[in-house]
């Protein structure tokens, strides 16, 4: 029996729940319709990912496919979204050669901690710097222990930082490209959702 199924059938599992109450902590600004709508997705989206026996690795994968609850949340005309990934975690890693390893490991961490940064990019960021901390002691003579943190801060978190960075590129241009779109069809162009009459 799955985890999931084990929990209940009324029951919410706790990692779906997390997310529900995180989803209406960003959306509490929203009309109530809105914040229905905003949780009514979340649940079609687990359900259709999961299937018919969800299990709670499953579940975790949906919502980590979900992203940041926050991110979900539309944020008001004219502004940029809330979610924006954080690019100091960036910089962090991208200098950890300069901080012999210090920043290197802050923005590890930062990546793990930062809400805007999605559990995807944190694994995919330490796996980088993992990799790179076991190749260098295997194909250099070097000795191992200083190889492995030559390898992983001086090697593995500078390219996490170009893997980071890039990501943080294409974010930023989609969020350009929404708020130009955003602008073409707003109040002023002539193709408004306001009905005549409505102001």
């Amino acid at each position: 029996m799955s985890t999931v199924a084990a929990s209940g059938r009324g029951a919410v599992p706790a990692p779906l729940r997390d997310y529900l109450r995180r989803l209406d902590d960003a959306a509490r600004d929203l009309p109530f319709t809105e914040r229905q709508d905003l949780r009514s997705r979340v649940w079609a989206d687990v359900a259709r990912a999961t299937g018919p026996a969800p299990t709670h690795e499953r579940l975790l994968r949906a919502l980590d496919d979900l992203g940041p609850p926050e991110g979900l949340v539309p944020a008001p005309a004219g502004t940029p979204p809330r979610t924006l990934r954080d690019p100091a975690v960036v910089h962090l890693l991208g200098c950890s050669l300069l901080t012999v390893g210090v920043s290197g490991l802050v923005g590890l961490v930062r990546v793990w901690r930062a809400p805007t940064w999605p559990r995807r990019d944190a694994l995919a960021a330490t796996v980088l710097v993992v990799a790179g901390a076991v190749a260098l002691p295997v194909a250099t003579g070097v000795h191992p222990v200083a190889a492995a943190l030559l390898g992983g801060l001086g090697a593995g978190a500078p390219l996490a930082a170009l893997v980071l960075g890039a990501v943080l590129l294409i974010q930023r241009r989609a969020h350009r490209r929404a708020l130009r779109s955003e602008q073409d069809t707003g109040p002023g162009t002539g193709e408004t959702d306001t009905p005549p009459g409505g102001g």
